[in-house]
């Protein structure tokens, strides 16, 4: 039996992709890559750091992977590993610290993955394997493809460490996208989502004006079955090319992440964000007016230092009236290295808690109401997980509602036309057409 080696994943989408590229360079050295459930020998954590909480978990899950795999080798990755940390020592159960992926898994100097690695296994690691994006993926259990289009980013809010950890903004050349999704839907995949640390400026470093409507087309071109979905976007970047290039192709899953992070116009002034409510509302709604069954989610942030009952009151009332689905909902969290961690006016923890609290109430009722009003419409669904007790398969919609409905383990990995018959567990619930 070779060395088996595991990678565990927090954070976002970006994050997954990279550890997809990880996988390929371990099985490139010749280790046995196993699902991440799976006793290893090896355990590579790829890490967040957007928020403390992301902190704390990437802290407790090198803890639990060295409970669970004593005698293991534990790699501390990623973006909180990338970050100037005081407390390492207070985390002995890592071996290895390597900064952002995949850059430092290039090389094989010290200190980057490969390099690790290859010191890791000496001479016992087994043949070489190669796999693509796709298999790269099943083995972290996705039945989708991450295809990281653009990392890095060169915006300034006042609240983020992401430009520290991830570096400038930096797109991967149109061919190179091309052929990975070329050779990931020969492999298998059904779905290619297309992801970065901000989208949205893909082709700016070529100079290229809207350049990710033009990769998503040429994509549909190159590919026949794939659907192909976007990550997350920036308003300011939702150009009416790429709106009606996502209306016009079925192809093209009709759902968007758009950040909002606060609807005060004095609070995003001073997160430094490079929009306001109403520039944020008009594309918004510009795009769930043209794009049908749009599935809009958005993130916002609760408790920014300085915001007051009146500025929490706008952001709910603004969400309330926008065409807004679902929210990804994080209270305020002090980033060291940035303007907001020096500003001495933060939010008590319990008013965080309770604006927190009204959000997700919020976010409750958007996302019933848009799951009701799919009930009665037919559906695509991608097959990702069966539970065979119940005879089910439950998948995603191409804009985005998770879908209960018949079928076998044969089927899953494959999208299937289905019939929305009702509301089950905050799931749509149907059966093929």
């Amino acid at each position: 039996m070779g060395i088996r080696l595991k990678v565990l994943t927090l954070g976002c989408k970006a994050n997954f992709a990279d550890s997809a590229s990880v996988v390929r360079l371990a099985a490139a050295e010749g280790y046995e890559v196993v699902p991440p459930a799976s006793p290893a020998d090896v355990v590579i954590i790829n890490t967040c750091t957007v928020t403390h909480r992301a902190d704390r978990d990437s802290r407790s899950l090198a803890r639990k992977a060295r409970r669970e795999n004593p005698c293991s080798t534990v790699i501390l990755a990623g973006c909180y590993a990338q970050m100037p940390l005081p407390d390492r020592g207070k985390i002995p159960e890592v071996d290895h610290w390597v900064g952002s992926l995949p850059r430092e898994s290039q090389g094989n100097g010290e200190g980057t993955l490969a390099g690790i690695l290859r010191e890791v296994s000496g001479k016992r690691a087994g043949r070489p394997v190669g796999l693509s994006d796709y298999g790269a993926d099943l083995l972290l259990g996705h039945r989708r493809t991450f295809l990281k289009i653009q990392d890095g980013c060169d915006s300034s809010c006042a609240y983020c460490v992401v430009p520290l950890a991830r570096g400038r903004s930096r797109s991967m050349p149109e061919e190179e996208v091309i052929a990975k999704a070329v050779v990931a839907e020969a492999d298998g995949a059904r779905e290619l989502v297309l992801t970065g640390i901000h989208i949205g400026l893909y082709g700016d470093d070529f100079r290229r004006k809207d350049a990710l409507a033009g990769l998503v087309v040429r994509l549909l071109r190159e590919t026949s079955r794939a659907r192909i979905r976007l990550s997350s976007i920036e308003p300011g970047e939702l150009t009416l090319p790429l709106i009606d290039t996502i209306a016009s192709e079925p192809r093209v899953c009709a759902h968007l992440h758009v950040p909002l992070q606060s609807g005060s116009d004095r609070t995003l002034a001073r997160m430094r964000r490079p929009y306001g409510s109403a520039g944020y509302g008009k594309a918004v709604s510009e795009a769930a007016s043209r794009i049908p069954g749009l599935s809009l989610g958005t993130d916002v942030i609760a408790g920014f230092p300085g915001e007051t009952a009146g500025d929490f009151a706008e952001t709910v009332s603004f969400l309330a009236d926008s065409p807004v689905t679902y929210m990804h909902v994080f209270p305020y969290s002090a980033r060291p290295g940035t303007e907001s961690a020096r500003f001495p006016d933060d939010v008590s923890p319990v008013e965080k808690k309770r604006r927190v609290s009204a959000l997700l109430s919020l976010d409750a009722r958007m996302r019933n109401a848009f799951l009701s009003r799919q009930v009665g419409k037919t559906a695509d669904v991608l097959a990702e997980t069966e539970d065979r007790a119940q005879g089910e398969l439950t998948g995603r919609s191409g804009n985005y509602a998770v879908v209960v409905f018949p079928g076998a383990p044969s089927d899953v990995g494959e999208i299937y036309r289905v019939v929305l018959e009702n509301v089950r567990d905050g799931k749509l619930a149907g059966t093929r057409s």
